[in-house]
């Protein structure tokens, strides 16, 4: 009861702290890759919460690949 409770809270207050971020992160950033000329404007909050959703997937990822090759 007490961790559902809790796990619930947690979540709440990330989902908040998320939203907080993107309010005060509202300037654009341009992004582009060096041989190209073409760049692409996104929300700098966007481009935050996207890069660390990547690295938690690339994490999670490893420690699976790890646990697996471990038996």
């Amino acid at each position: 009861m007490f961790k559902k409770l809790f796990s619930k809270l947690v979540f709440i207050i990330f989902f908040l702290l998320v939203v907080f971020f993107s309010i005060a992160n509202s300037e654009n950033a341009s992004i582009g890759i060096w041989p190209l000329n073409n760049r692409i404007e996104v929300p700098l909050f966007f481009l935050t919460i996207v890069s660390i959703t990547i690295g938690v997937f690339i994490g999670m990822f490893l420690s699976l690949y790890s646990r697996i090759n471990r038996r």
